[in-house]
């Protein structure tokens, strides 16, 4: 959303960072990732953290395998943990300048004072009703909603593999694509960022990075425009940076 119009104050973050609730499997790497995130806000990055669901997230996917649950009752439901993985994150346990915060003109604020704002999005879900009551909705699709919201310039997904790969195949590392644009990520379906959220960068032309959280230093090198191990999203044309044969080979 354009925050360069005259009465509307822009919200100012820079980045979007989706932190996956993966990343908490591992306590160590979840501490060092948000460690790192720290010392990037410390160099006058203005990041505004949107948690995954994460460890209560997957006790209510469990739940609905076993008993499904109404659509009502599992979106709201995985909402609420969003923010429970966000209260977590932010403890002293993990950082030092995280804070916790539903309201976007507080996480203002504490960005601008070198705070890291964690979004905990359930009363804005609630409140805005976004996105559709479906499991295919998670929150990558949030926080690319957040991003664009915000009017933030780029999203970038933390998570606990080196970015999306043809054919789902994490263990082979020549299949990680490096450089796709969404309108063509678009095309390979859920992958290790879901359909929804990649629609809707295409859609909105907001660029991100997948990138994996045990390895920190990859996401200050992409800052700075170095090439990393990741898989960037760019909002340009189609089949720009990946081949047909390439799209077909992944479905």
């Amino acid at each position: 959303m354009d925050s360069l119009i005259k009465g509307f104050l822009p919200y100012g973050f820079s980045i979007v960072v989706k932190f996956g609730g993966s990343i908490m499997r591992d306590l160590a790497v979840c501490k060092l990732a948000l460690a790192e995130l720290e010392r990037l806000a410390g160099d006058g990055h203005r990041i505004l953290l949107v948690p995954g669901g994460g460890i209560p997230d997957k006790a209510i996917e469990m739940i609905d395998a076993a008993k499904p649950l109404e659509s009502s009752t599992a979106h709201h439901a995985c909402a609420l943990a969003q923010d429970q993985t966000g209260y977590l994150l932010a403890d002293a346990a993990f950082s030092s300048k995280l804070v916790p915060s539903a309201s976007l003109g507080e996480c203002r604020t504490l960005a601008r004072v070198g705070k890291i704002p964690v979004l905990l999005p359930s009363r804005l879900l609630f409140a805005a009703d976004p996105v559709e009551w479906s499991w295919d909705v998670t929150s990558d699709a949030v926080a690319a909603w957040v991003a664009w919201l915000t009017g933030a310039p780029r999203l970038v997904i933390l998570t606990d593999v080196d970015g999306v790969y043809r054919g789902g195949a994490t263990e082979d590392p020549a299949a990680l694509i490096e450089q796709i644009a969404a309108q063509d990520l678009v095309l390979l379906g859920h992958t290790s960022v879901d359909a929804c959220a990649v629609q809707f960068m295409a859609q909105k032309r907001l660029p991100g990075v997948v990138i994996n959280a045990r390895h920190s230093s990859r996401l200050s090198d992409w800052l700075e425009g170095k090439r990393v191990r990741a898989t960037n999203i760019t909002v340009g044309s189609r089949k720009a940076y990946i081949g047909t044969e390439d799209l077909g080979g992944a479905a």
